[in-house]
C-alpha cells in the first residue's frame, strides 16, 4: 500500500462527474434515476426471499449476477489517495469486492468500478464521509490493469478511510425472452429488461413493465404479469418519491488528488 497520484483519465472522469452533479449530464444521477424507477420491485423480491425462504426463486431469476470471492482478503487504512496491492489476479478474476468505510467524518472517497452497458470507460462510486456512516459494500470494483497488482482509492487530502479488498469472479445470467420478444428478469450491468420482477398486492409473483413504472407520475396501480407479458396475475401499488434536493455544500470544489498530465 502506498500514496499515489491518480490516473489522469480517472481524474478527468471524476472531475466531469463532480461538475455534472445536479444536471442532466450526471452519469451517476442518470443511473440512479433509471434504477430507482424499478428498485421497489427488486426490493420486494429480495425481502420476500429473505423472510419467506424463497431465496431459491430469487437466485434463479433471469439476469441474476453472482459474485464469488477468489484468493486472500487484503486490508488497508490510509489518509488521502492511496493504492492497495492485491497481488496478481487469478486467471478468472473479473471484479474486486471492496468494503469501504470512512474513518474521518468529512471528505470524499472514490473507487473505480466496472462500467454498465452503454458507458465507456470505468464508472466511479463516491462516498461523502459527512453523510455515509456505514461500510459501503462494492461488488463490481475495477480490477488492476493488466500486468499490475494494485487498485487505487481516491480521497480528499486529510480524509482517512479503511478498506478490505478481494478478487472475485462475477457472472450474470441471460434475461429471458418471451414469445412477444420482450426481455424479462433482473436489472443488471446490461441495463433494465422490458419486464422486471414484482409481487402483486395479492401475493402473486410476476413481472411489471419497466416503462409502466417509469411513466407513473402519480400514485396508483399497475398490472403484474406472468413472464409472457400478457397474463395478468394481480396489481402492484406504486408510490412516487419526491426528488431529493442536492446539498451542494457536500460537493468538493477541487479533486481529491492531483495529476501532472491532466
Amino acid at each position: 500500500m502506498s500514496t499515489t497520484e491518480m490516473d489522469a483519465a480517472f481524474a478527468r472522469g471524476v472531475r466531469a462527474e463532480l461538475t455534472a452533479i445536479g444536471t442532466n449530464n450526471s452519469r451517476l444521477q442518470r443511473r440512479q434515476r433509471r434504477v430507482r424507477t424499478v428498485a421497489w420491485s427488486l426490493s420486494a423480491v429480495v425481502v420476500a426471499g429473505a423472510t419467506t425462504g424463497a431465496a431459491v426463486i430469487v437466485n434463479s431469476l433471469p439476469g441474476t449476477t453472482t459474485v464469488a470471492p477468489l484468493g486472500d482478503i487484503v486490508s488497508a487504512t490510509n489518509t488521502g489517495t492511496a493504492s492497495i496491492d492485491l497481488g496478481f489476479a487469478p486467471a478468472n478474476a473479473t471484479v474486486v469486492i471492496v468494503d469501504l468505510t470512512c474513518v474521518s467524518d468529512d471528505g470524499m472517497v472514490f473507487l473505480q468500478t466496472v462500467p454498465g452497458a452503454g458507458y465507456e470507460g470505468p464508472d466511479t462510486v463516491g462516498m461523502d464521509c459527512a453523510v455515509v456512516e456505514r461500510t459501503t459494500h462494492i461488488e463490481n470494483g475495477l480490477p488492476p490493469l493488466a500486468g499490475t497488482t494494485s487498485i487505487t482509492i481516491a480521497a480528499d487530502p486529510g480524509t482517512t478511510w479503511k478498506a478490505t479488498a478481494q478478487y472475485a469472479t462475477s457472472t450474470t445470467t441471460e434475461w429471458g425472452v418471451n414469445a412477444n420478444g420482450q426481455s424479462y428478469g433482473v436489472p443488471n450491468v446490461n441495463g433494465v429488461p422490458d419486464l422486471t420482477p414484482a409481487i402483486a398486492s395479492n401475493g402473486e409473483w410476476g413481472y411489471v413493465f419497466s416503462e409502466d413504472v417509469m411513466a407513473m407520475e402519480q400514485e396508483g396501480f399497475i398490472n403484474v404479469y406472468e413472464s409472457d407479458g400478457t397474463t395478468v396475475v394481480g396489481q402492484q401499488p406504486i408510490q412516487i418519491a419526491e426528488n431529493i434536493p442536492l446539498d451542494e455544500t457536500k460537493i468538493p470544489r477541487s479533486l481529491p488528488f492531483s495529476t501532472d498530465s491532466d
